[in-house]
């Protein structure tokens, strides 16, 4: 099966810029000329001009063009933003990010917080002439950085939702000062979500689900009416309701979605190191439910092709760029990877999640994967 590419460059962060633009142009014109790319979505460095020089070089390709904006973390500083309150006074944990990745959540219930993305989309691509958003960050906090986080937002505003479908939220107060994990241990599996044994811990990750996909939803109304389209990532399905996503619920309301299968990622996101934050306990539980281990390519690759089976429109995201002490991908890995999702009927991907940081040779070999069409000749375009 042919398989096509999506490109995702890193600009840098709201702290600044991590490219300079004749770097991106360049490294976005090679792989033009020798990969079957479909999209680019870049972002999100506070850098109009970077911006405007990257749209403009695109405009020159058949491809579709994405802003990368983090929504309920990162660019969310603003006056009149809500910020995230945890049930816990427990300091965070240290983890692994990459420079400029903060990932402290605001409040996921506030309306006001999903205006002030959109603000921050329009002042971003400001004389960009756009084709959609792409949307990250749309999720909780995962455990990895605090075990706390798993209960969600704990503002007056959450904690009145969470009352309002049943949660009894001063039980819930309870177990979270004693601590541990052992409660979220999943129940049963339908689909990319999990029932849990406890009625209140179950009524509270349904209602974390319930509010992600409102205030998603209502953002992708917003750039619908627009006329843009929309992309989302999430966490790969055997760990994203641990993060309150519903992956084919958010598959509908999106034109595509961008599962994160990364293996090879010691950071959060990467499969390995969120399934490590929850303990042996839970993690014997989850793969019992998937049927395999679900920290190997072998797991990823069969849920991505549930995913496709039930119709839902995705590109599932292959960390391939190499960053020393985060990702320790190689040629090999990543091309092993996209072969076997397009052996599983998968017909496109996401090279994740900086192509300024993929190593040529990697691009030049993926070329066998994912060739151009034709030799583009970007004067003839």
């Amino acid at each position: 099966m042919r398989m096509r590419c999506i490109l995702q460059l890193s600009t840098g962060s709201f702290s600044g810029p991590s490219c300079k633009a004749d770097e991106a142009v360049k490294t976005l014109e090679y792989c033009m000329q020798i990969l079957d790319v479909e999209k680019v979505i870049f972002g999100w460095a506070a850098d109009i001009a970077l911006n405007q020089e990257i749209s403009r070089m695109l405009e020159r390709y058949p491809v579709e063009k994405y802003l990368w904006l983090p929504v309920f973390a990162e660019i969310q500083d603003g006056e009149g933003v809500r910020q995230n309150r945890s049930i816990s006074d427990r300091k965070k944990q240290e983890i692994n990010t990459c420079k400029g990745d903060a990932f402290d959540f605001v409040c996921q219930s506030s309306r006001e917080n999903m205006a002030y993305a959109e603000k921050v989309f329009d002042r971003l691509t400001e004389g960009c002439r756009m084709d959609g958003v792409f949307l990250d960050r749309i999720r909780y906090a995962s455990a990895a950085g605090e075990e706390s986080a798993l209960y969600g937002c704990w503002c007056p505003d959450c904690r009145d939702i969470y009352r309002k479908n049943g949660v009894d939220t001063e039980r819930v107060r309870a177990m979270a000062k004693e601590g541990g994990l052992e409660r979220f241990k999943p129940l049963a599996r339908r689909r990319s979500i999990y029932r849990y044994e406890d009625r209140d811990i179950d009524r509270l990750m349904e209602t974390k689900r319930q509010i992600i996909i409102s205030r998603v939803g209502a953002l992708c109304e917003r750039f619908h009416s627009r006329g843009l389209k929309v992309g989302a990532d999430t966490f790969a399905p055997a760990i994203a309701d641990f993060v309150g996503q519903d992956i084919d619920a958010l598959a509908e309301l999106v034109d595509f979605v961008k599962p994160m299968v990364y293996i090879r990622t010691d950071a959060p996101a990467g499969i390995p190191f969120e399934l490590r934050s929850f303990g042996s306990g839970i993690k014997k539980r989850i793969d019992e439910l998937w049927g395999r281990d679900t920290g190997s390519m072998e797991a990823a690759v069969r849920q991505m092709q549930e995913l496709k089976d039930r119709g839902c429109a995705i590109a599932p995201g292959i960390d391939a760029n190499r960053i020393e002490g985060i990702c320790g991908a190689d040629t090999a890995y990543v091309k092993e990877f996209l072969q076997k999702l397009a052996a599983a009927g998968i017909d496109r991907a996401v090279l994740s999640w900086d192509i300024m940081r993929i190593a040529k040779e990697t691009i030049e070999e993926l070329a066998e994967v994912m060739p151009a069409s034709c030799k583009r000749d970007r004067a003839a375009i």
